[in-house]
């Protein structure tokens, strides 16, 4: 009844916006008026503007069911929408049904979507923009759980939603408000329209603008773009299911659940923006009955679909809708009657105030413009005319020959421009109203001409302007430096008249070079000073040149120096090429120190002024020298009527610095000179630092210049130009440019005023004067004046010598060459070139010895025995021997002659007889002896011949010695005889007797049978033939090449290798081929012993047909690593067909890594576990069993699902569902018992999602202890490969173990840059494990992603297993009789419908003790397992945590026990150094004395030279000096005497160390017997300590070599400053080392903790039982490092023991003469007393660290006990 009212209202409706259309309102004249509004729907069900996404029956008939229909017999239906819905075909349900046609039963039509589509929308394209109101949709369905309506203005382009509607908000739309709405604009989600019910008719209304909500504006933008429409869509996003939360594929749960809808209604209206009362069809579109029509019939001068445009001609005002009482009619543009059309321009409506907007088109009558208020091009508008008259624009009147712009004129009269309406543009030399008139000083007006008129006769160039002349007298206006008629000629001043603006150019004349600014008025040529030429006299003549602004200079070393001042000469080698030569000037320099002075004297000076003083030196010191006064001598009293009439006397005395960072200084303030005048400048050096005397302070002073002030330069003088040139001086650096030594090229502008200044103060240019002896031409450079010089020639006037040359000549100077060994230094006189030669030297180099002297530089006097005047000046070879003497110091005869010519015995030398004499044929020796005893004559006979006399041959030699000309000859042999063995040839004929080397023959020229080679050279060697490949048969080998006779495949010289290809040559049969893989080798050729391929990347096997080593598979497809558990497989090749590696007895695993089950322990240690493990393992097998069986069971559900799964007992509850029906329908049941059962069955429902729930839990909490497990195995495997690591770290270890035996400084700085170096090693890896932390990092969120994603799954199945079960509710009321069986499957008890031990469902308990069989008592005892797991891991964390601080602390402790034994070995081990090298010192002192002492050491004169270079050596100490180094040593061995005392207190202290030591070696058995893997470690050690004690015995024996030589201490005590100077050092030196060690153990420390808080935050709960275990064995090795490392300290502290007692024995043998010294025993004893606290300390550290290590060993063997228990 409600539904038919509706329509009819709707139909009244639509009728009234009818009769509106039809006529028009009064309102649309007076402001906005808008057409009727209707459905929008209503002629437009063609696909192409109403369509939905998804339509049941679209393709082929589909069956659905109505779940409402409890009570009908028939719930399913068919749809077959492929044709439109009649009477007829009632079953088609298309979306154009969903239009309102007022059928009077609505119910037999309807939209309706494909089953179980769950996006679906429905979309309305308009034709045109409409106003949309509201949208009003009846459903057939249940409504959609989630929906939401959205639109577009613009055609599809884009969206914006209206609404959303939804059951559950947060869930389907999250992050959508839920209202309520506050605001038009506000997008909400609302669940009053989603609710289940009802079943079917339920309505969904939505309204643009809520009632609710006061409109203030509906005219708004806002309130507009909310109504505006062009497109709306409504999508249908989840459907309502029932209870069944997921649809899956199955079509009887699919076809139950849709969307339909019986009618739908869009309200609005056409948009006409309040411009239009009635609309019209659109062209092309529907003109159906009662449709809302899209195109307006438009008013107030708008146009177009929507009236959004303004009509032709009315565009002065922007389009706007229209409001109430304001129309916002379009008003007509201003085109002053001359336009048809315009347009808007916002810029233009902007300018104009928001006036005008409208811009005219294609304007008439020769107008323009945007009002066409212009005149065109050639038009003027006539100012007595109305601006609407056609007539407004009339032609221009200019003469086209003397007009610009080809005769157009002012279009308008504007007086503020210049403009006068119909006005001329005349040519640039015409002028008139009509420009037909030539300006003045022009003629002959013509069209031709560009410029209209020809200019007047006069010069270009001096005219202004070119203006001409006057009309009447011809006379030119000329330039401002132009003079004459016709302005052809220059002023004075100035010349080159040109086309310059000023016509003549300026002379410029140089300020100083030339006289006067006057200038030749043709050529320019200024009157220039004396010497200077060039047009503005600004270059010197040539010949001449100008001075620079140091030209006043005064070198140190010409000036009078006083005090200990020194002058030093430069060498002139490269001398203008030197770096260091910029920094001098002139020849040399003078050094001064504190006190010193310097004076210059100065009488050159030409121009009176005030001149800076500057001071050019070099520092030599690292600091400012604070005080250097300046002195001014003067001669007399200044020129009162001078330029320094004004000095002052306290100006003569000035004070300045000088400093580091600088070579020159400029002093303050500047000393007025005057011409004709002798003044001294004194330089004063007081004080470096002002407050303290520095003896040593030093300054190299190079000169002093004298530099023109620049504030009396009278180039500078006065304002204007004169101060312009001054700052364009200082600006470009000219002036501090010239103050350094070293002078760059100067710039233009420094250059050019340079000159000025220097031509003003010399008046000209001055004299070159170039000496013609020494430059190269008469030319010098301008700038300065220095002469082009010869080589080695120096001097501005190239007049002189450099320094280091002589000889001033045409060629230049000729450089000394002075041997700097020779001579006392580099120069040489300057004439002749001598040099100064040093004592008994000579030659003018002073490069070698004076006659009789050798031995340059050392020059002795020649040993000639005299029998010679002169030696050679190397060796001191004496030469020119005389009475047939030979020899260096003519100390022998001549050869042939025997005798003793040396001074001492002069025996005459007298010629040999072997046998002839010296000059004879036969003569066979060239020296001989004579006995002293029987003086018989024996000659040292040739090779060949034979003593005494040399007449026969000797041994291996033959020939006939005695005949003329007879000689003896080597027997050839080819060196196959020994010489040295008499008899090997005959000494006759020759013939070889005794041939060795394996040869034969007359000359020995051939080798043995059975060898081969070359004969002559000794290179006969046995025929080497292999055995195995060699044919025996065929006899030796060849005695030439050595070639054996070689076995089939079998080749080489030896037969010792097969042919390639082959192999197995040790059969001695030949060689076998190899047989290689064609495809899985590199080539034919393998390993010639064992016959292995060489394989490819991939292969492996003897013949590459196989994987390689270490691999298995098919090496055609893929290849995989064994990866064998090095501790567990007994080999590491594994099957190459399954890759199963083998394993040890009791260890199991694909890769041989884990233990084997019923085997604890830890690899390779497995031992069985025995009854303990047998129970739990049978109790396991049940419960696996179990386990299996359910995980079946819930597989079989999750593959069929529940419905599958209990197929038969469903069909057996669908007929007891039928038989309950009848006997419902034939009794009569009470609605009461109707329920009780409803409960009932809800109960055993819920009881059976329970169930299926904690199975799958189950399932899930197996599966993750199984993940855990092996990682745990793969965690193992990682910890071994990380013990492997630490065995090489600890062999590493034993090897820096080594270092510590260096003996000297150096190895223990090495040592400690090592220990440092480690220390950065251990800093990067905490710096690494940011990339662990990270790491952990990602493996958290990849965990976490996973349980996410797998929670996703479980909740994904735990709804499918919901909606499974909802899908039962109609066939449910039998289930009671299946109640018994259900409730034996899950709590393992037929109860009916409770059992008294296991309950059932809805018993209030189900499962139990005694009820094992049932789901629910599995599920219950798996859980609890895996709990007691989870339990057991966490307490293993904890324990792991505590055990890894104690593990830190114990760490920190071994680390400082370390370096304190560190520091105590380098101590003593720098003090052995010392005293070995002052034993070695003295030593040597002591073999020299010894030589000195000895009669024989030497003649008088060797005596004489040494005793001259004793006394030419110096004592680099003073007296006072070595006085206080003896009272130092006398205080030192003072401080020696209780070294009993010291010892007797230390003796503790070791035995306590001694009693460390044999804990420590306990703790490192204890450890080994828990590790096992630290006996090589400890046979290092051992080898370490045996090493030890070698050393100990070494230095033992050198400190008794250091007690026998300080016995003869007490004969050259002075010599032991030395020692004890660099003993301080060294104690000094390990002082420092010693704080550097302490600041290298607090670093270590510190990176400990670092990697402490490290792996703490990398740790996480997958890694928990990992983790501790690897600490564990991290403790176990630092045990046995820090056990190591105490047995080492020992060891160094009973070196350190040893140094003490050496100690004191010296101390005891010294002490007899130094009994008065005591100071140093105090500090000895502090010192000692804070060693001994110190050692305290660290004695009982280490019994609280040793008492912790056993707590933590025993604490390792629990846990490890513990954890390593029966493994499953």
């Amino acid at each position: 009844m409600e539904r038919n009212i509706f329509g009819l209202l709707l139909l009244i409706s639509i009728l009234n916006g009818i009769h509106c259309q039809s006529g028009r309102q009064p309102q649309c004249e007076q402001g906005s008026c808008y057409p009727a509004t209707g459905d929008l729907l209503i002629g437009r069900k063609s696909d192409e503007q109403l369509y939905a996404s998804s339509t049941c029956g679209s393709r082929n008939p589909e069956t659905y069911c109505i779940v409402s229909h409890l009570e009908e017999e028939e719930k399913c239906f068919s749809c077959d929408s492929r044709t439109p819905w009649s009477l007829q075909n009632n079953q088609s349900h298309k979306i154009e049904n969903v239009v309102s046609s007022f059928i009077r039963d609505r119910r037999v039509r309807w939209w309706q979507a494909e089953n179980g589509r769950e996006n679906v929308h429905i979309q309305l394209d308009l034709e045109a923009e409409f106003h949309f109101t509201h949208l009003i949709m009846t459903f057939k369905s249940f409504r959609p759980k989630a929906m939401l309506v959205e639109r577009s203005h613009d055609f599809g382009k884009t969206w914006k939603v209206y609404r959303y509607f939804a059951y559950n908000c947060e869930k389907s739309f999250p992050g959508v408000s839920r209202g309520p709405v506050q605001n038009l604009t506000d997008v909400i989600c609302e669940t009053r329209y989603s609710d289940v019910e009802p079943s079917t008719g339920g309505e969904v209304i939505f309204r643009v603008l809520p009632p609710f909500i006061p409109v203030r504006d509906p005219y708004s933008v806002n309130v507009q773009n909310l109504l505006k429409l062009t497109n709306l869509r409504v999508n249908f996003t989840e459907l309502h299911t029932l209870g069944d939360t997921l649809l899956d594929s199955r079509h009887e749960i699919k076809e139950k659940y849709y969307y339909a809808i019986y009618d739908m209604t869009v309200r609005g209206s056409c948009s006409c923006y309040g411009h239009a009362s009635n609309c019209v069809p659109v062209p092309g579109y529907n003109n159906h009955s009662g449709m809302v029509h899209g195109q307006c019939e438009c008013t107030h001068n708008t146009m177009g679909r929507n009236c959004e445009l303004c009509k032709t001609g009315y565009k002065d005002v922007p389009w706007q809708p229209a409001r109430h009482n304001q129309p916002f009619e379009c008003q007509k543009c201003k085109c002053n009657n001359h336009a048809d059309d315009c347009k808007f321009d916002p810029a233009v409506y902007e300018q104009s105030g928001k006036i005008s907007g409208g811009v005219c088109i294609d304007c008439q009558h020769n107008t323009m413009g945007k009002n066409c208020q212009e005149c065109r091009t050639f038009y003027y508008q006539d100012p007595n005319k109305d601006i609407r008259d056609p007539n407004i624009c009339q032609p221009c009147d200019c003469d086209p020959d003397g007009s610009q712009y080809q005769g157009n004129c002012d279009s308008h009269t504007d007086p503020a421009y210049g403009l006068e309406a119909g006005r001329c543009t005349c040519k640039q030399y015409v002028t008139g109203k009509r420009c037909d008139v030539c300006k003045d000083g022009h003629f002959n007006l013509t069209s031709d001409n560009p410029y209209g008129c020809d200019t007047c006769i006069c010069n270009n160039l001096g005219t202004i302007g070119n203006h001409g002349c006057e009309k009447d007298s011809g006379q030119c206006l000329c330039k401002r430096y132009v003079t004459g008629v016709k302005c052809d000629s220059c002023h004075p001043g100035f010349w080159n008249l040109s086309g310059e603006k000023t016509g003549c150019s300026p002379c410029n004349c140089d300020l100083g070079g030339a006289e006067s600014e006057v200038c030749d008025s043709q050529d320019g040529q200024c009157i220039c000073r004396p010497n200077i030429g060039g047009r503005q006299c600004n270059q010197p003549a040539t010949g001449y040149y100008f001075s620079l602004l140091d030209y006043f200079r005064y070198e140190a070393e010409d000036a009078r120096g006083i005090g200990k001042t020194r002058l030093y000469t430069l060498p002139s080698y490269n001398y203008s090429i030197l770096p260091w030569r910029q920094q001098w000037t002139g020849q040399g320099f003078m050094r001064v120190s504190e006190g010193d002075r310097i004076e210059f004297i100065v009488n050159n000076i030409d121009f009176p002024m005030d001149y800076d003083i500057v001071i050019r030196y070099n520092p030599a010191m690292q600091d400012v020298w604070e005080d250097v006064r300046v002195y001014v001598i003067r001669p007399g009293p200044v020129n009162e009527f001078g330029p320094c009439a004004n000095h002052m006397p306290s100006d003569d005395e000035k004070v300045t610095n000088l400093m580091t960072n600088r070579s020159y200084t400029v002093v303050s303030p500047p000393a007025c000179l005057e011409p004709g005048k002798e003044y001294t400048i004194r330089l004063d050096f007081r004080r470096f630092k002002t407050n303290a005397e520095t003896p040593d302070a030093a300054l190299n002073i190079d000169s002093i210049v004298l530099i023109p002030n620049m504030d009396t330069v009278p180039i500078f003088y006065g304002p204007g130009y004169p101060s312009f040139l001054k700052e364009e001086f200082q600006r470009y650096g000219c002036y501090n440019s010239q103050l350094k030594a070293f002078q760059e090229e100067p710039r233009d502008l420094c250059y050019n005023l340079t000159f000025s200044i220097s031509s003003v103060l010399h008046n000209g240019a001055l004299e070159c004067n170039c000496d013609s002896t020494g430059s190269v031409d008469l030319e010098c450079n301008p700038a300065g004046g220095q002469c082009r010089c010869k080589t080695n020639v120096v001097g501005r006037r190239c007049d002189r010598c450099a320094p280091g040359t002589y000889d001033f000549g045409p060629d230049g100077c000729k450089p000394c060459n002075c041997v700097g060994e020779g001579s006392q230094d580099n120069f040489c006189d300057k004439q002749s070139g001598q040099c100064l030669c040093r004592r008994n030297i000579g030659g003018r180099m002073c490069d070698r010895c004076v006659d009789g002297y050798y031995g340059y530089p050392s020059c002795r006097p020649c040993q000639c025995n005299g029998n010679a005047d002169t030696c050679t000046n190397d060796i001191g070879a004496c030469l020119q021997c005389r009475d047939n003497t030979v020899g260096n110091n003519c100390e022998s005869c001549a050869p042939g002659y025997h005798g003793d010519p040396r001074i001492s015995y002069r025996i005459p030398c007298e010629p040999c007889m072997c046998p002839g004499g010296p000059d004879s044929p036969i003569q066979h020796a060239d020296s001989c002896s004579v006995d002293p005893y029987n003086r018989n004559l024996q000659c040292n006979c040739r090779p060949g011949y034979q003593a005494p006399r040399c007449d026969r041959c000797a041994d291996n030699y033959f020939g006939h010695p005695s005949k003329l000309n007879g000689t003896c000859e080597p027997c050839i042999c080819n060196n196959n005889i020994d010489p040295d063995v008499p008899g090997g040839c005959n000494t006759t004929t020759g013939q070889c007797l005794l041939c060795l080397f394996n040869t034969e023959g007359f000359n020995c020229e051939r080798c043995k049978p059975g060898y081969y080679g070359d004969a002559t050279t000794q290179s006969c060697k046995e025929c080497v033939c292999d055995i195995y490949g060699t044919d025996r048969d065929s006899g030796p080998c060849d005695r030439e090449s050595g070639q054996c006779p070689c076995l089939p495949n079998v080749e080489g010289q030896s037969c010792d290798q097969c042919a390639a290809g082959f192999w197995n040559i040790t059969s001695g049969e030949g060689c076998t081929s190899c047989g290689c893989d064609p495809e899985g080798s590199l080539g034919p050729e393998c390993n010639q012993f064992d016959g292995q391929c060489q394989c490819k990347d991939g292969r492996g096997g003897l013949d590459c047909s196989e994987c390689p080593a270490n691999y298995w598979g098919d090496p055609t497809r893929e290849c995989y690593p064994c990866d064998c558990d090095g501790q567990g497989s007994s080999q590491t090749q594994c099957d190459r067909r399954t890759g199963q590696c083998i394993c040890l007895t009791g260890i199991t695993g694909y890769k041989c890594d884990r233990c084997a089950r019923g085997t604890t322990g830890e690899l390779p240690n497995c031992k069985p576990c025995g009854d303990c493990f047998d129970n739990w393992d049978r109790i396991i097998r049940d419960l696996s069993a179990q386990t299996s069986r359910l995980l079946d069971d819930a597989t079989r559900i999750k593959t069929t699902g529940a419905e599958r799964a209990f197929d038969k007992e469903f069909r057996q509850m669908e007929q007891n569902m039928d038989e309950i029906r009848q006997i419902v329908n034939s009794a009569s049941v009470a609605s009461t018992d109707m329920k009780d059962l409803e409960d009932i069955l809800k109960q055993l429902r819920q009881n059976l999602t329970e169930s299926m729930d904690r199975l799958d839990s189950t399932e899930t909490g197996l599966d993750n202890r199984m993940d855990n497990i092996r990682q745990g195995n793969n965690n193992i495997r990682a910890l071994q490969t990380r013990v492997n690591d630490l065995k090489l770290k600890a062999d590493q270890l034993v090897k820096n173990a080594s270092a510590i035996r260096a003996k000297d400084v150096e190895g223990a700085y090495n040592i400690t840059k090592e220990a440092k170096q480690r220390s950065q090693m251990a800093q990067a890896k905490i710096d690494n494990t940011q990339s662990i932390m990270d790491e952990a990092e990602r493996i958290t969120s990849e965990t976490e992603r996973l349980l996410a994603e797998g929670k996703d799954r479980f909740d994904s199945q735990l709804a499918e297993n919901k909606e499974n079960l909802a899908s039962l509710d109609a066939s449910v009321s039998g289930l009671s009789n299946r109640i018994a069986d259900i409730n034996e499957m899950v709590c393992d008890g037929r109860g009916d419908p409770c059992d008294d031990i296991c309950g059932g469902g809805g018993c209030d308990k189900c499962g139990g003790v005694g009820c094992d069989d049932g789901a629910v008592t599995k599920a219950e005892d798996a859980i609890k397992l895996a709990k007691d797991a989870e339990s057991l891991l966490a307490m293993k964390e904890d324990d792991a945590n505590n055990l890894l601080s104690s593990i830190n602390t114990v760490q920190q402790g071994a680390e400082e026990a370390k370096n304190e034994a560190t520091m105590a070995y380098n101590a003593a081990l720098r003090a052995k150094n010392e005293t070995e090298m002052a034993r070695l010192m003295l030593e040597t002192l002591l073999n020299k004395v010894a030589d000195v002492l000895l009669p024989s050491s030497g003649t008088p004169e060797e005596i004489r030279n040494i005793a001259e270079e004793v006394l030419a050596m110096s004592i680099s100490l003073n007296p006072e000096q070595i006085t206080a180094l003896a009272d130092e040593i006398n205080k030192t061995i003072q401080g020696l005497q209780n070294i009993d005392v010291i010892l007797n207190a230390t003796s503790d202290d070791l035995n306590l160390a001694q009693k460390l030591k044999n804990q420590a070696e306990m703790a490192e058995a204890d450890a080994n017997s828990i590790l096992g893997k630290a006996e090589d470690v400890l046979d290092n050690l051992q080898s370490a300590t045996s090493a030890q004690d070698a050393a100990d015995r070494a230095i033992n024996q050198a400190d008794s070599d250091i007690l026998d030589a300080e016995r003869d201490l007490t004969q050259i005590e002075s010599e032991t400053a030395a020692a004890a100077e660099k003993s301080n050092k060294s104690l000094q030196v390990l002082e420092e080392l010693r704080i550097r060690l302490i600041t290298l153990g607090n670093k270590y420390i510190g990176n400990g903790r670092k990697v402490t808080r490290a792996e703490e935050a990398a740790r996480d709960a997958s890694t928990l039982a990992t983790t501790a275990e690897r600490k564990a064995d991290e403790l176990a090795t630092q045990y046995t490092d820090t056990a190591t490392e105490l047995n080492t300290k020992y060891n160094l502290t009973s070196v350190a023991q040893q140094r003490a007692q050496d100690l004191k024995d010296k101390a005891d043998r010294l002490a007899g003469d130094t009994t008065t010294k005591l100071s140093k025993l105090r500090e000895m004893n502090t010192n000692f007393n804070t060693n001994k606290k110190r050692l305290e300390k660290l004695s009982t550290d280490i019994d609280d660290l040793n008492n912790r290590m056993d707590e933590y060993l025993q604490a390792i063997r629990d846990k490890s006990d513990s954890y390593f228990k029966c493994k499953t």
